[in-house]
């Protein structure tokens, strides 16, 4: 398509938007301000400093990649790479806490809700009035006396 708009030449593809890339749907399921409001919940960021909650998450969430061992060094590493500032290795390591963990935990069970709420995922009727459900499989487990 295209048009004019003030003696300007306008040129519009007509082709259908092309679908969100993974990049797209993540960072729609979590926003900025809500990384920002949860860590300040869970206590993982006191008053903003060097450690940006944002990018903390992503790096520990992308960071991994197709490698599954990664060194706190390297991932600080990366961490300094996207926010391009210099850390102490204190500032790093200590971050490394049951608040980090908290917020983790708040972030999967937030993921886990949105993804729940995608108009794919309807329930059958049998099924739509339960919000959750416990999955209890009666295993096993021998104590040694």
């Amino acid at each position: 398509m295209h048009f004019y708009i003030n003696n300007l030449y306008i040129s519009a593809p007509m082709s259908p938007r092309p679908p969100p890339t993974l990049e797209d749907s993540l960072r729609e399921m979590f926003p900025e301000e809500w990384l920002r409001e949860t860590a300040k919940e869970t206590g993982l960021i006191v008053r903003e400093r060097k450690i940006d909650p944002v990018v903390i998450f992503w790096v520990l969430t992308l960071g991994f990649g197709v490698r599954l061992q990664r060194t706190l060094a390297s991932l600080k590493r990366d961490y300094e790479k996207e926010s391009n500032k210099t850390l102490s290795d204190s500032s790093w390591y200590y971050r490394f806490t049951p608040e980090l963990v908290e917020f983790l935990h708040q972030c999967v069970i937030h993921g886990i809700e949105e993804l729940a709420k995608e108009p794919g995922r309807k329930l059958s009727k049998k099924l739509e009035n339960f919000q959750d459900v416990l999955i209890q499989d009666s295993t096993i487990v021998r104590l040694p006396f």
